[in-house]
């Protein structure tokens, strides 16, 4: 936990380094930790132990997160050496593939651990309150009193098409079988894709330490259709929203925009200022996110691999249109 808030410059639980990084099963240790003298922690990296599905087989992944050097030990080979020895144990044990978002400070290193990238994945912003927005961009404050401006603006982006009329949504209080027949139903749609059943969403959101996540549940004649997941970040005097996925079969984008809708709905009640989310650009759920009014920006990752076993051809997952991808695959959001 100290050598996290030394890195990041803010606080980690243990609560939420247990869940994160213990709280899912694993044939292989998924921790890499170099130690000083004095036996303190001075780097760290982690894998989060996920099923992925590649051409209808499934096969165990690591989502790698949490390098991070003590000020005092960098530049003195750590990261090469721990992340090497550490993805040997995993290949090894069988792990396929790893996926991060490595950080300019990996620097030639990524290449030199075998990092290949593969896609952007960009944020996209969908002001809910812009009178709010403009008051502290402009240091205004009168503005924000000003919600005429939220009324206009969401009335653009709110038209709900007549096809969404036939699917139903509702918050999912508990994770239940539905869960499962969704990935099962929805699975074959996709070439590559981090395994999400009901485990794996139970774990994601419904078990994450203080961050409360909110599911939704879209039903079309009583059968499971899709699901998202979102929640309220609060800090600084504002609250702003986060959807963190969106998942439905690929051939199902009516389900995908009745989600979107719902979450918006649902987020606008909360007062949030704006929505963030992440996709992929070019793909069909980051088309449908631009129609529902997430317009703006603030960058994006680049979604790489590491591929331990050799037969899998970084040409083959390249194509972000094979993937069902989203933020809450990672830890950042």
């Amino acid at each position: 936990m100290a050598l996290w808030a030394e890195v990041f410059g803010k606080p980690m639980s243990e609560e939420h380094w247990r869940w994160k990084l213990k709280g899912r099963p694993t044939p292989v240790d998924n921790l890499g930790i170099a130690v000083s003298t004095d036996d303190r922690p001075v780097f760290q990296i982690g894998g989060i132990p996920c099923g992925f599905r590649l051409n209808g087989a499934e096969r165990l992944a690591m989502v790698a997160v949490d390098a991070m050097t003590a000020p005092g030990f960098r530049r003195r080979g750590l990261l090469t050496e721990v992340t090497s020895d550490l993805f040997r144990r995993w290949q090894e044990a069988g792990v396929a593939l790893v996926l991060g978002l490595p950080n300019e400070q990996w620097g030639s290193r990524a290449r030199a651990l075998g990092w290949h990238p593969l896609f952007p994945l960009a944020w996209l912003i969908r002001p809910l309150r812009p009178e709010a927005l403009l008051a502290r961009r402009l240091h205004v404050p009168r503005l924000a009193r000003l919600d005429v401006l939220a009324r206009v603006w969401n009335g653009i982006w709110d038209q709900r098409p007549a096809g969404q009329r036939d699917v139903a949504v509702r918050e999912l209080l508990r994770p239940g079988p539905e869960l499962d027949l969704l990935w099962h139903a929805g699975r074959e749609s996709f070439t590559t894709s981090l395994v999400h059943d009901r485990s794996w969403v139970e774990w994601r959101y419904f078990a994450a330490p203080g961050r409360r996540y909110r599911v939704l549940l879209a039903e079309r004649a009583g059968a499971p259709v899709g699901y998202a997941a979102y929640r309220v970040r609060e800090g600084g005097g504002r609250a702003f929203g986060c959807i963190a996925e969106v998942f439905a079969p690929r051939h199902d984008p009516t389900t995908v925009r009745r989600l979107v809708t719902e979450a918006v709905a649902r987020l606008r009640i909360e007062r949030v200022e704006g929505i963030a989310t992440l996709a992929v650009p070019g793909t069909s759920a980051y088309r449908i996110l631009r129609r529902a009014g997430f317009l703006f920006s603030r960058g994006a990752f680049t979604v790489e691999c590491v591929t331990l076993d050799r037969s899998l051809a970084v040409e083959t997952l390249g194509d972000p249109a094979s993937w069902h991808l989203a933020g809450g695959d990672f830890d950042v959001v």
